[in-house]
């Protein structure tokens, strides 16, 4: 390697590590203590500071206005809170730092992620309706066809394969219309692989499942608001097509796991080759263990027909 070249990874080395620190850097979000002397509204108290330390009465905030008309609409679907537009962007500017501050106290910070998931996905339903995104498959994912020159089923087994065509098909249409509900349940099987994979980890120590379960969340809403922003672009790039909620959500999956990383690697330090194993280990994992849900169910199923067929 030339001179001119050690001098390059050196300095994109220095620049990297700049950054890491600019974003491991802890924001201040302290707000300016007052000094003067107020009367509570609602209980008499007389305090100094910005609430009642009795019932909590923001004391700036006395009149009933137009704009506090306004904030009370938007607080019912959280947009009109702060700390909303505040996680969002720390979900792209220091990710895994930000689920370490939220883990460690700071939850008063950043808007609570199990609220902040179903709004973003109750939002990217509508953005998928607005624009013409269908949430059901284009086609079923089991059909029960009679192959050429075998004998004719009976009418018991017909009766089988419709009832698994239109459970397995339904199951999977309820999948795609409920993002929010389905993410919570991914959560909960992948939050055990996710203490596993990544324990003893140098930037957080041992991470513990309920920990590991709202990390994941903070991790799918930071892949809900990129699926949010990315899916006009999908569409005028598919312009005239018909297109599915999985198709766009598969052609996605990508940049979800890259991600991923991201948030890994800040939150528990492994190296980059660390963390991208870890990563292709707890995937391998989560999928064996869905594969193995499916085999186990198809299995029960399937006798529970061929039994009730035969009897």
């Amino acid at each position: 390697m030339s001179i001119k070249e050690n001098t390059l990874v050196r300095r994109l080395q220095e620049a990297l590590y700049r950054l890491n620190e600019r974003q491991e850097r802890l924001p201040d979000y302290a707000q300016a203590r007052s000094a003067e002397e107020n009367t509570c509204p609602y209980c008499g108290e007389v305090f100094e500071g910005r609430y009642c330390p009795q019932c909590g009465t923001n004391s700036e905030r006395t009149e009933v206005t137009f704009r506090n008309a306004l904030q009370n609409v938007l607080d019912v679907w959280g947009l009109g809170n702060r700390p909303m537009w505040r996680t969002i962007k720390e979900l792209f500017w220091r990710p895994g730092y930000m689920m370490r501050d939220y883990l460690r106290g700071r939850q008063m910070a950043y808007f609570p992620p199990v609220k902040m998931l179903f709004l973003l996905a109750m939002f990217m339903i509508f953005e998928a309706n607005l624009l013409g995104i269908k949430l059901t498959l284009r086609n079923p994912v089991v059909t029960m066809t009679e192959a050429p020159g075998e004998e004719e089923l009976s009418e018991e087994m017909v009766k089988a394969g419709q009832t698994i065509n239109n459970l397995a098909n339904n199951a999977v249409d309820w999948i795609l219309s409920h993002p929010a509900q389905m993410t919570i349940l991914e959560c909960m099987v992948i939050i055990f692989i996710i203490a596993r994979v990544f324990r003893r980890s140098p930037g957080f120590g041992s991470i513990t499942r309920t920990e590991s379960f709202f990390v994941q969340i903070y991790a799918e809403c930071q892949s809900f608001c990129v699926l949010i922003v990315s899916m006009p672009l999908y569409v005028l790039a598919r312009w005239g097509q018909s297109i599915t909620i999985a198709d766009f959500t598969s052609f996605m999956a990508p940049f979800n796991v890259l991600l991923m990383f991201i948030d890994f690697r800040q939150l528990f330090r492994f190296s980059y080759r660390q963390t991208l194993w870890r990563i292709i280990k707890l995937y391998i994992i989560l999928y064996a263990i869905i594969f193995g849900l499916v085999l186990v169910g198809g299995i029960a199923i399937g006798f529970f027909f061929m039994n009730k067929t035969n009897g």
